[in-house]
């Protein structure tokens, strides 16, 4: 069991901002994805690589020794006692993981970053429902940049267990959790359990304990619901009537902030609806997914024929994990599954289970022909052999589409 795997693509991307301690690396998203393990690689590739001396770090994990630091201060206490028992007179490396778990941590980690007295590169974690990755320019002042730590893509799945890349291998992660700890796991039943540990250490811990929900039961209904419907484009109007066919009774109010509170947590997604002719994102219409499909996997109650929409639900993630920008984009009575875009780049995207016959390939490349700009257009499926030069439209397998867009 390779607990060691080194997570590549998220350490050159963090460690590119080594020793700029001008900005505090933030590593956010949804428990149990490794963000520990990605900060101790890093304090490992600063021993073994930099030959930074051991004394010059400092890991706390606040989620294990929250009874030794109950406040701000006694951090701060234990950081200048370190730093002079150590008699550290050069740069200092903090790595807080779990930072959350200390109220008004920001004060502390702003101060420590200002103070032009001593150097320090500064690491945090946390993962609960208390910010969304947009506030932190609020308790941090913009001096940070922050990480998205995804459950493991299609390549590091491949890399992680020693696969090649094949669709055999593709329908098996689609098939599973993304979650690396579950891989030690043998069974189906030790894989639920655990997958249920970390649903309900999400909702009753990061949600129901902090923001005092009185209606625990619709929360974990309206998650499953979503699970179970990810690609769907809903409004909240049309989310409120389809739980009142299954006679749970609520309102707009509630189902806006308990999606809210599901998003805060990482452990759902949100997509945007945008408008191509009126130049507007609409914003009462969005398309659900899911961080790691294993909620669908695991807890689904029946077949799924319709398997394309956890195809959407990888190849959103990977848009995202890739930093692109990402919206549902619709022309006129025709949807396009997904347009990203980073920097002045734009890519459009189709994703299909299969292209079956002339129908279903007029209708899935039908819609990218109508835009008439020169990026690239690509229809993504589950296919072996694929369509050639169809007017200049991409036509990709998925296995091989997630590793050529970066």
């Amino acid at each position: 069991m390779n607990i060691w795997y080194k997570r590549k693509f998220y350490l050159n991307k963090i460690l590119k901002y080594l020793d700029n301690t001008n900005l505090i690396k933030v590593l956010i998203w949804q428990r149990r994805v490794w963000k520990s393990f990605i900060m101790k690689q890093i304090i490992d590739f600063l021993i073994n690589s930099k030959k930074v001396n051991k004394k010059n770090i400092i890991y706390i994990n606040l989620e294990i020794d929250y009874i030794k630091y109950k406040d701000i201060n006694d951090l701060d206490q234990y950081i200048k006692n370190y730093i002079k028992a150590e008699k550290i007179i050069w740069r200092l490396y903090l790595f807080v993981d779990e930072i959350q778990e200390l109220s008004w941590w920001e004060k502390l980690i702003n101060a420590y970053r200002a103070d032009d007295s001593f150097d320090v590169d500064i690491f945090i974690t946390w993962s609960n429902a208390n910010l969304l990755s947009s506030d932190l320019s609020t308790y941090l002042a913009w001096r940070y940049i922050d990480f998205e730590i995804f459950p493991f893509s299609y390549v590091e799945y491949l890399e992680y267990h020693n696969l090649e890349n094949s669709k055999s291998n593709f329908l098996n992660y689609l098939n599973t959790s993304w979650i690396p700890e579950i891989y030690k796991l043998e069974d189906f039943e030790s894989k639920l359990n655990f997958l249920k540990s970390l649903k309900d250490s999400v909702i009753l811990k990061d949600i129901v304990k902090r923001y005092n929900i009185k209606d625990i039961d619709l929360l974990e209904r309206l998650f499953f619901y979503l699970s179970w419907n990810i690609w769907n484009l809903f409004s909240l109007n049309s989310i409120v009537k389809k739980l009142k066919w299954l006679q749970i009774h609520t309102n707009t109010n509630t189902i806006w902030n308990y999606i809210n509170f599901l998003v805060k947590t990482y452990i759902i997604h949100w997509v945007d609806r945008y408008d191509l002719k009126w130049k507007k994102i609409l914003e009462w219409e969005k398309k659900y997914y899911l961080n790691d499909l294993a909620f669908n996997n695991f807890f689904s109650s029946s077949y799924d024929i319709w398997g394309w929409k956890k195809l959407e639900n990888i190849v959103y993630n990977y848009l995202r994990q890739n930093w692109f920008n990402i919206y549902v984009w619709n022309i006129w009575d025709l949807e396009i599954d997904f347009v990203a875009e980073k920097w002045k780049d734009r890519i459009y995207i189709q994703v299909a289970y299969l292209i079956t016959d002339e129908v279903v390939m007029q209708r899935e490349f039908w819609n990218l022909l109508k835009i008439k700009d020169n990026f690239p257009k690509y229809v993504i499926s589950l296919d072996e052999i694929l369509i050639q030069d169809y007017k200049w439209i991409i036509h990709n397998n998925i296995w091989d589409f997630l590793s050529i867009i970066k």
